[in-house]
C-alpha cells in the first residue's frame, strides 16, 4: 500500500530536511500545506536546528494537486490560498537559512515553494514554471511578488503571461537559481551549504537573516537602522563575547 502524501521532516546534524513526498510528481495536497504550516514554527523553536533544506525524492514538485483543488468551493479555496500563503510566508521569515534542492520540474506552487527559500540549488534537469495563466488562473502562494523580486518586473511578467518554462542554465542567469549541481548531487550540495550555515553562531545568523528579510519590507534608509539595531544587540550575546575573546587572545 503506498504511503500517504506528506511533508516528511528528517534531521542530519544541525540541518533539518523537509521532504515533499507524493510520488510520482510530488504534487502538493492540502494536507501537505497543513503539515508545512505545523513544521515551520516547530523548526523555529528547535534550537538544535541551524538550517533547513527543502527537497523531494524525484521531481521537486508539480505544484498543487489540481484534481483536489478543482473540487473546492470558491470560499474554501480562498481559505486554503490564505493558509498556503501564510505557510510560505512563515518559511520565508524563518530565522534559520533555508535552501531548496531542486531536481527536475518545479511548477506552480512547487516553484513558489522554492522561491520562498533563501537559496536555490538546481540540477541540470531542473525546470521552473508558473503555468496557471493557461487555465485562467494565476500564482496564489506569493509567486508574483517573489518572482518579481528575483528577476525584475518585466521578466516576471514575461514568465507569468507566457507560462514560460525556465530551464536550469537560464534560471541561473536570471537569478532564480544560485548554484547548479551535477546530476544526482543536488541534495549533497544543498546539505553542504546548509551545514556551513548551521555551524555559525545562532544569534548572528538569526540577526542577519532577519535584517535581510525584514529589510525588504522597509524603505532603503530604514534598513540601515534595522542593521544597526541587530548589530548592537549582538554585542551582548554570549556567542559574540566568546568568539571575540578568542580573537583577542590570538598572538599578533
Amino acid at each position: 500500500m503506498p504511503s500517504p502524501p506528506r511533508i516528511r521532516l528528517d534531521r542530519k546534524g544541525g540541518v533539518a530536511i523537509l521532504w515533499i513526498e507524493n510520488p510520482p510528481r510530488n504534487s502538493l495536497r492540502l494536507s501537505m500545506i497543513a503539515e508545512l504550516t505545523d513544521h515551520v514554527p516547530n523548526l523555529e523553536k528547535d534550537e538544535a536546528v541551524g538550517a533547513v533544506v527543502v527537497t523531494a525524492a524525484g521531481p521537486f514538485s508539480s505544484g498543487l494537486d489540481m484534481e483536489e483543488w478543482a473540487g473546492l468551493a470558491p470560499k474554501v479555496a480562498q481559505e486554503w490560498v490564505t493558509r498556503g500563503q501564510d505557510a510560505f510566508w512563515a518559511l520565508e521569515h524563518l530565522t534559520k537559512p533555508t535552501v531548496a534542492a531542486v531536481a527536475g520540474p518545479a511548477r506552480g506552487a512547487g516553484a513558489e515553494l522554492a522561491f520562498a527559500c533563501d537559496l536555490r540549488i538546481a540540477d541540470e534537469a531542473a525546470v521552473f514554471s508558473l503555468p496557471e495563466v493557461d487555465v485562467g488562473w494565476m500564482p496564489s502562494h506569493g509567486g508574483t511578488a517573489r518572482l518579481a523580486k528575483l528577476v525584475g518586473r518585466s521578466r516576471a511578467l514575461e514568465i507569468l503571461l507566457g507560462a514560460k518554462e525556465v530551464r536550469s542554465l537560464d534560471a541561473l542567469r536570471l537569478g532564480l537559481v544560485d548554484h547548479l549541481s551535477s546530476p544526482g548531487q543536488v541534495l549533497e550540495q544543498a546539505m553542504g551549504l546548509a551545514d556551513i550555515f548551521a555551524q555559525k553562531p545562532r544569534a548572528a545568523v538569526k540577526a542577519i537573516k532577519r535584517t535581510l528579510v525584514e529589510g525588504d519590507e522597509k524603505p532603503y534608509r530604514n534598513r540601515f537602522l534595522l542593521e544597526s539595531q541587530h548589530a548592537v544587540q549582538l554585542l551582548w550575546t554570549e556567542g559574540y563575547k566568546e568568539r571575540m575573546g578568542k580573537f583577542r587572545k590570538k598572538p599578533s
